[in-house]
């Protein structure tokens, strides 16, 4: 069995790539795509197979301009390519940036004379994104699988202000995870996508949202990459492991439905003031501890169903079980060695107590909180 429906279309096997591409390309009955990809993967093996997978009068026009976070410049760039080239669908080839940045294109392409601003989520803006967006199919490498079956994009306005567009319609219509792709990517991207699916899988367990289905969906997450991110760090060509921790990202991914918490709330708060490339799987090895810490009287238990998963003494506390299995990975451990100062985090703070993943976090946190939790592991 290949395909899963749950929210939207997975295909999830080994070597589906092509054949994937292929048939929905099809079925869609699509003939000139707008394919955004990072430029890193243009002559790789995966673009490659990319492109060997459409079909043979398939006319592809490509956008490879992609910034760290999704800009209401860039997304204008490529709803103003999609129209003057007649395309047919948008393909999102590669990780979170280039899959973000094509679901907020489609908004463009939708409403293009109306200013992303008006789709926000604090301004009640999903409901004005309407229906019949442009098809949009992703193609997800190692740090794509999250973003590819959310509902979700951070997005920088031009007027330099950053807020999320949020509504099911965002969904792609398709995703195709080929675990094959992951082959062979080096340790800390292994690492960083690992460390990104165990955050995801643990908060969107223990948020304060009601959704018993995807508390499952986390808990099998949780299971498949704690059993399996080790072994594939040192054996990157074992595509067992690669499936299995391709599937906890996946899982992690449709979990997040019942929301996060403050681990990703001070990721995406970090994200706004830096000016660097980012690895969100990075910042949460380093912070997810010590908000597991912060959250341990207001979880009800569910610490202890999830430290069976690490198999590990029941002495240690759940915060210090998961910073023992983190310190195992090739990350940094603190926000320092990331080039963050004392003021970037004061301003990360302000910022983090506004993010819509703090309102599912187990407890509630002020920007005094998140400034305390992150000069903790500065």
């Amino acid at each position: 069995m290949t395909l899963i429906t749950y929210l939207t279309k997975v295909h999830f096997a080994d070597g589906i790539l092509e054949e994937a591409l292929w048939s929905e390309i099809k079925v869609l009955k699509k003939k000139h795509p707008l394919v955004i990809v990072e430029e890193r993967f243009l002559n790789s093996d995966i673009s490659e197979r990319f492109f060997a997978g459409l079909p043979i009068r398939v006319q592809p026009e490509l956008y490879c301009d992609i910034p760290n976070v999704p800009t209401e410049e860039t997304a204008i760039k490529i709803a103003n390519l999609y129209l003057s080239k007649k395309c047919d669908v948008l393909i999102a080839l590669g990780s979170n940036r280039a899959i973000d940045l094509a679901k907020i294109s489609r908004v463009v392409i939708k409403h293009p004379n109306t200013g992303l601003v008006n789709f926000s989520y604090t301004r009640g803006g999903s409901k004005l994104i309407g229906q019949n967006l442009p098809d949009l199919i992703v193609v997800p490498t190692i740090s794509g699988v999250s973003s590819s079956v959310s509902a979700h994009s951070p997005l920088v306005l031009k007027s330099g202000d950053r807020v999320l567009l949020m509504c099911k319609k965002l969904i792609p219509v398709v995703t195709i995870c080929d675990p094959t792709v992951t082959l062979g990517v080096g340790k800390q991207e292994t690492a960083c996508a690992g460390a990104d699916a165990i955050t995801n899988c643990i908060e969107a367990y223990v948020s304060k949202s009601y959704n018993p289905p995807a508390e499952g969906i986390a808990y099998d997450g949780l299971s498949r990459a704690v059993a399996n991110l080790e072994s594939v760090i040192e054996n990157p060509d074992d595509l067992d492991s690669r499936r299995e921790m391709m599937a906890a990202s996946l899982n992690g991914a449709l979990a997040i439905q019942k929301g996060v918490g403050a681990s990703k709330a001070i990721s995406s708060a970090l994200e706004a003031v830096s000016h660097k490339t980012l690895d969100r799987g990075a910042l949460n090895r380093i912070t997810l501890p010590s908000v597991l810490r912060y959250n341990e009287q207001s979880v009800d238990g569910k610490y202890d169903v999830l430290r069976k998963i690490f198999k590990t003494s029941q002495k240690a506390s759940f915060s210090e079980v998961v910073e023992e299995y983190f310190n195992g990975l090739p990350l940094a451990k603190n926000l320092s060695e990331l080039g963050f100062g004392k003021p970037d985090l004061a301003e990360a703070a302000a910022i983090a107590s506004n993010e819509l993943s703090s309102i599912t976090n187990p407890r509630t946190l002020n920007s005094n909180d998140y400034y305390s939790i992150m000069t903790s592991v500065y």
